[in-house]
């Protein structure tokens, strides 16, 4: 059933010519259907936010000097930080499964004289890109590049 959200909500700044109906939120909201999904996907904003700030810390820390530095590092082998870690990497992966799943969907039936692959062939691309990034940077963050 659905409920009654705040009188003033949708009110425009003028009154219009014909009367509209009162606001309802959507059945189900937030917690049902599709909207869990679509809560989900916007809490990840909120892991990226403590992210940034995560970083920023660390960043701050290197004008510290090394203790500074050896202190953002103990830090990290918290059991609390690494379950946020876990956490941000799981957010990741749905936002990046989410946007190659609607990727297809947004494309332009044709690109000039030129129509877009297949969804499945799109996807599959974007995938293989995403592995290909993924295990590169992996290779230079553990030191094989340099």
């Amino acid at each position: 059933m659905a409920r009654a959200a705040h009188p003033q909500a949708m009110q425009p700044k003028k009154p219009g010519t014909t009367r509209t109906a009162p606001p309802k939120m959507p059945d189900g909201f937030p917690g049902k259907g599709r909207y869990r999904t679509y809560v989900a996907f916007e809490t990840t904003g909120l892991i990226y936010l403590l992210m940034g700030f995560i970083i920023l810390r660390a960043i701050w820390q290197l004008g510290a000097g090394e203790a500074g530095w050896n202190g953002v590092m103990d830090a990290y082998r918290n059991p609390i930080m690494i379950g946020f870690h876990v956490l941000a990497l799981v957010g990741v992966i749905f936002v990046g499964v989410r946007f190659f799943w609607l990727f297809p969907k947004a494309q332009p039936p044709r690109i000039g004289p030129v129509r877009p692959p297949p969804a499945a062939i799109l996807k599959g691309m974007l995938y293989s890109v995403w592995i290909g990034t993924t295990l590169v940077m992996t290779w230079v963050l553990a030191g094989g590049a340099f």
